[in-house]
């Protein structure tokens, strides 16, 4: 479950630092099918791999909202750059 966590929330980052909150449906029902189809070839219960879905769900909205926070504090941190003034010389 841990490894489950790390990494659904590690795509949630990348997802939030890229894309709008609609990718998120389409990433949790690829990771819903995914968890699915590996639990029933290792021939797990079906309260454990309701269990490891509920906790890639919600890792990778945390992830997510990680990964916006990342991307709006990169924005803030960013300096505008100067601008050159134009010259006040006077020109004969």
């Amino acid at each position: 479950m841990v490894m489950i966590a790390l990494c659904s929330s590690l795509v949630g980052a990348v997802l939030g630092t890229r894309f709008r909150v609609q990718v998120l449906f389409s990433a949790a029902m690829i990771g819903f099918v995914t968890v699915a189809i590996i639990a029933a070839i290792r021939g797990s219960a079906v309260s454990s791999a309701i269990a490891a879905e509920v906790v890639y769900a919600v890792s990778l909205q945390i992830g997510y909202l990680g990964g916006l926070f990342a991307q709006a504090s990169m924005t803030a941190a960013r300096v505008p750059a100067r601008r050159s003034l134009r010259s006040t010389i006077v020109r004969n």
